[in-house]
Formats: structure tokens, sequence, C-alpha cells
């Protein structure tokens, strides 16, 4: 797809990527001519699935606000060129990040809590992501967590009317069965166990008692019955007393030096 050079008010600069439904691309203001920062970004539907996903980001930007959750500042889903503006944000994927060696314990957990605190706002918005996974979501140099990527977001309400449109590896088994009415909250705590588990495998402690604490929680969270699935609050909450009793350990007297 050959990229305009601008779409409403905005001037699209250098791609920073495209697929068969959508294309990402820096932009600034119109008005901020000759200016060297472009500290937005564009993302334009391609095809009619590209102007659904386009549609329900704006549905869900104008609905939810979170410091955790990317904010959607303009768009127009109905235009030549269907697309919605979002902050540019500065860091790495989560998938990026994980492939570090030596995540600490008390990292993850503090990056796990975050994505809960986002989905705590979303679910009780009325609202399911859909397609939680670590390339999803955007970890900044000082630790912040943002959840990205509102394309596949839906009402609670269209629970077992959506067709399947996320990513396999991290979904709920009930969302790849078409006859099975999902709730889609419980399926998003299904794809943040998914992500607990894959970070879990990079970990880096020495506290087996507090590894194993962790792994019990997962465990329940991908627990094959919906209704069983802790909620993103109780995550929240759970997750903040986990991460403060293994940060003790990791910068407590005593500790063993790590990378952090």
């Amino acid at each position: 797809m050959k990229l305009p050079s601008q779409v409403g008010i905005w001037r699209l600069g250098n791609p920073i990527h495209q697929n068969d439904t959508c294309a990402v691309a820096a932009a600034q203001p119109v008005d901020a001519a000759g200016s060297p920062r472009w500290d937005y970004v564009v993302k334009l539907g391609i095809g009619e699935e590209g102007r659904l996903g386009v549609h329900q980001t704006i549905s869900v930007g104008s609905a939810v606000s979170h410091p955790n959750i990317v904010a959607v500042l303009d768009g127009d889903p109905v235009a030549e060129f269907p697309f919605v503006v979002m902050p540019r944000l500065e860091g790495a994927t989560l998938e990026q990040r994980l492939k570090q060696p030596g995540t600490p314990l008390p990292v993850l957990l503090w990056v796990t809590r975050q994505l809960c605190q986002a989905l705590e706002t979303l679910h009780a918005s009325g609202w399911s992501h859909r397609d939680i996974k670590p390339s999803n979501l955007i970890v900044g140099e000082n630790g912040h967590v943002t959840l990205i990527d509102l394309a596949f977001a839906t009402e609670q309400s269209a629970a077992g009317r959506e067709p399947f449109r996320g990513t396999p590896k991290y979904a709920a088994p009930e969302l790849l069965e078409p006859e099975t009415v999902a709730s889609l909250v419980a399926s998003d705590i299904f794809s943040v166990g998914r992500l607990l588990w894959e970070g879990l495998t990079r970990v880096e402690t020495q506290n087996e008692a507090a590894l194993s604490a962790v792994c019990e929680l997962v465990e329940r969270m991908v627990d094959d019955s919906p209704a069983k699935r802790p909620t993103a609050s109780e995550l929240t909450q759970t997750l903040l007393r986990m991460e403060i009793d293994t940060l003790r350990e990791h910068v407590g007297p005593g500790a063993s030096r790590r990378a952090a």
C-alpha cells in the first residue's frame, strides 16, 4: 500500500510497520511543517478488516482512559484512508524484552501487574482486549507498561457473536470453539496467564517458594473453566503482594547482585 502524505490534520512520515490489514507511520500535525519532531503515529486500516480495526480502536479510545492503555487522540473510520492517531511510545515490546537474559522475578510481576491494571479498567468499561500477547505491550525505559493494539477489542455484550480474530498461541480454548459462548473477560485473563508463564521460563530468581507461588497463580489463570479464573482486580492485588515480597529478596540485605 502506498501511504498518503496526509490524513486529516496529520502529516505522515517514515513508515514503521505494514501488514495485510494496516500500515503504521510516524506523524506530526500539518502545522508543524519543518519540525524535526514526530511524536505521533498514524495507523491506517487496509481493507474491510483494517477499517473495522480502526473503528474498534476509536470506539475503545472514546470509552476508556488509563495510564497503561494507549491513548487514542484522533481518527476517522470512514475516511478514504481510515486512520487512528496515537502517541509515539518510546521503549521495546515485552516480546523483545523477554529475549534478554535474566529478567528478575519482581520486574516480571511488575510488568504483569500493570497489564492487569489496564485490564481492570478496560473490563469495568465493558470491553475486552482479545489479543493479549507480549508484542502488544510496550515497556518503557522506566518500566512503564502500555497496552497497545485495540483493533480486536470487543464489547463484552457481543460475546458469542464475534468471530475469533486474535493470536491462537495466547487464546483461551473457549475462543477457539465456535459453539461455545465465551466470557471475553475471562479469556483476557487466560491470555495474561500464558504471557506470565512465558515470562517465567526466562526469569531469574533463587527463590523457589516464590516461583512456585507464581506458577500456582498461573494455573488458576489458565483454568479450563473460565468461571474459576481470577478477575483483573484480584490479580492486581495478588501480583502487588508477590511483587513486594520478591523485591525484598532482590534488593534486601544479603541478596546476590544481579542485573536489573
